[in-house]
């Protein structure tokens, strides 16, 4: 009843709204909150060997998605592909499926490693394999959040495991595990901070002329630096015009593929090469970055869509940009900022028991236009943080509840001793910082069911297994 409570607590919330048919609409949303803890709890448990198969099923599953991903991303399935995000064609995010994968990764190390699973070596190797490329594919789908959650939910689970072994050799070498991860994840965030801080010299003549013989524009004030070359100087708009309408059928006046001015997309492009803005800069592109300026890549750099390097620029990039107070309207990364800030002003005015279930859109969409948001009006969302997006609608006693009904069952069950269900709950509660994980269908399907099975369908198995993390052997989880 206290997981299932998270439901009924938004059937309360419709008694307070106004926009009852929004209200009504996230209670359908949400209804796998409520059914899957009354199924599967009112259900016979799984045995170790039905439960074994499930959660490979769902390796399988996850496997094929990556399959059929790279397909898109390589060509064999057509399907147009602007932007990494676009090789996701079963309509669920690229986060909620980075969240699968990371499930998957640890489902597959468990049965590698725990040894309460008798894998045969052709089965531990084709194991090996697979997780192997789950981590790739993370990294091919230049997903930041996948990837941190994946790192820091290992490096817990290596800690606790490191705090729960008796013997030291075994301290020591998962320690040295856990401290490896965060020493390499510190050092290649510092090392691609101080390569993008790098600046380029660049001799500034305010009387100098393009080869046509015609005045450059400078904006010596802007201090925006693309790859260390200085974004806003030896500019001649009428020369890049000419030649990018010669080459391409998107005009230079429209938008690129990604809704951006191509303008601002080119000059981007041409100073990542070190390139003036102006005629001769134009024609020095190849077909292939045309095509690529067409798609909205901005920075030469970006062009390979699988670079996690190129990822972290980008995020770089955004950051650099709105610390200087521009716009951040369609940057993943900083125009969180602004959602929370909204969050914020919201509950400000409403601490207690938020707007209820159905008045979230409409309170979002006064405070941006009270508070003059910077953001343009397609991008101005909801919070994409869990804990914001409740108290929003329930307040404080809502976040209460909702803190309660997800501490209570770990702590109480002792639940942080089931592998499985610990790792699914480190992975989702990471989650809800940045992403708003049940607003959605597939994010509240995929929290009740997953969090319904390892809490309530395996209650044999947990019988049989005193817990994960300890026993007669000293594995390494």
């Amino acid at each position: 009843m206290i997981v299932a409570g998270v439901w009924l607590m938004h059937v309360i919330g419709l008694l307070y709204t106004n926009d009852v048919a929004e209200g009504i609409k996230d209670l359908r949303i949400k209804l796998p909150l409520l059914i899957f803890p009354v199924v599967i709890a009112g259900s016979e448990p799984l045995s170790r060997k039905q439960f074994n198969w499930v959660i490979a099923f769902f390796i399988g599953a996850v496997f094929a998605g990556t399959v059929v991903s790279m397909g898109v991303l390589t060509g064999i399935i057509h399907h147009e592909v602007h932007d990494i995000r676009d090789i996701f064609i079963f309509h669920i995010s690229h986060i909620r499926f980075a969240l699968f994968t990371c499930i998957a990764v640890f489902a597959l190390f468990y049965f590698l490693f725990s040894g309460k699973y008798n894998a045969s070596a052709f089965e531990k190797i084709v194991m090996v394999v697979m997780a192997t490329w789950l981590f790739i594919f993370l990294l091919i789908m230049e997903s930041v959040t996948g990837l941190s959650i994946l790192l820091t939910t290992a490096t817990v689970l290596l800690l606790f495991a490191a705090y729960r072994k008796r013997k030291i050799f075994f301290r020591i070498a998962l320690l040295f595990l856990a401290l490896l991860i965060t020493a390499s994840v510190v050092y290649i965030v510092k090392k691609y901070v101080k390569e993008f801080h790098v600046s380029h010299a660049v001799e500034i003549n305010l009387d100098e002329l393009t080869a046509r013989g015609n005045p450059y524009v400078f904006d010596t004030a802007n201090t925006q630096l693309e790859n260390g070359y200085p974004v806003w100087v030896y500019i001649n708009e009428p020369e890049m015009q000419e030649e990018w309408n010669k080459r391409s059928k998107l005009t230079y006046q429209s938008n690129d593929l990604r809704g951006q001015h191509i303008k601002y997309t080119l000059i981007r492009f041409l100073t990542s090469k070190g390139y003036r803005k102006d005629g001769e800069g134009v024609m020095k592109l190849t077909d292939k970055e045309i095509h690529s300026i067409e798609g909205g890549i901005a920075n030469v750099n970006y062009q390979d869509m699988t670079s996690m390097k190129a990822r972290l620029m980008q995020v770089l990039w955004e950051y650099d940009l709105f610390m200087e107070g521009k716009n951040p309207s369609g940057h993943s990364v900083t125009q969180r900022v602004e959602f929370w800030k909204a969050a914020a002003g919201i509950i400000r005015e409403h601490p207690v028991i938020g707007v209820g279930t159905g008045d979230m859109p409409g309170a979002y969409s006064q405070q941006y236009e009270k508070t003059n948001s910077r953001l343009s009006p397609e991008w101005r969302m909801r919070a994409h943080n869990q804990f914001l997006a409740i108290t929003v609608a329930f307040g404080f006693a809502g976040l209460a509840y909702f803190l309660f009904s997800l501490f209570y069952p770990l702590l109480r069950e002792k639940k942080f001793l089931d592998y499985f269900y610990f790792t699914f709950w480190l992975i989702v509660f990471l989650s809800m910082f940045t992403e708003d994980t049940l607003e959605t269908q597939p994010g509240a399907t995929f929290f009740a069911f997953f969090n319904s099975l390892f809490l309530f369908g395996r209650e044999i198995l947990d019988r049989q297994i005193k817990n994960d993390f300890s026993g007669s052997k000293d594995y390494t989880v």
